[in-house]
């Protein structure tokens, strides 16, 4: 769990993310990135690439950590449907707390604080799914456009350096031709 949070929240997480968006010029477009920037293009970025590291051999193929990063992903998975079945499906605590527990493999003090953010962001748990997603989908579009030229690192500089976008804007800027 230690490693994937370093790798979520620091390197090459967040603190990429932060540390290209702090480049990012005119001041005035750095300022409104940051103050309007996208959740699934942040907690997306994030998870993507852990995902990356893995697919690339991090932690030597342990599978330890590939066990441990799979339930962190069901738990992504899970909160993205908790929060929509809450919010539109009227699903009440009690039914919450059985799925958390029962079917997403969460404590029950991770289920109670998951339960209590659902109430109070709504819309904010599915951006680590729903930008996930976007991220692959962007690369995979990315990558079949530059073909044989494509490079992971061309890639993620390209993105980062453009702030927290919504990620298919982010793909109309970088597979403009």
């Amino acid at each position: 769990m230690l490693k994937w949070l370093t790798i979520h929240e620091a390197l090459p997480g967040h603190y990429v993310q932060a540390e290209h968006a702090n480049e990012i010029q005119p001041v005035t477009r750095r300022l409104a990135r940051g103050l309007f920037g996208n959740g699934a293009y942040g907690e997306g970025w994030a998870e993507y690439i852990a995902q990356v590291m893995m697919q690339q051999g991090f932690a030597d193929s342990d599978p330890r950590y590939r066990i441990s990063y799979l339930k962190i992903w069901l738990r992504c998975v899970g909160n993205a449907i908790l929060d929509v079945r809450m919010q539109t499906m009227k699903m009440t605590d009690d039914q919450a707390m059985s799925f958390m527990m029962n079917d997403a493999f969460q404590t029950r003090a991770e289920a109670e604080g998951k339960l209590q953010r659902a109430k109070l962001s709504s819309t904010q748990l599915p951006t680590y799914y729903v930008g996930t997603s976007e991220w692959w989908r962007l690369r995979r579009a990315y990558e079949a456009a530059r073909g044989k030229d494509f490079t992971l690192a061309d890639f993620h500089d390209r993105a980062l350096d453009q702030g927290a976008l919504p990620v298919p804007w982010l793909g109309k800027i970088l597979l403009r031709k």
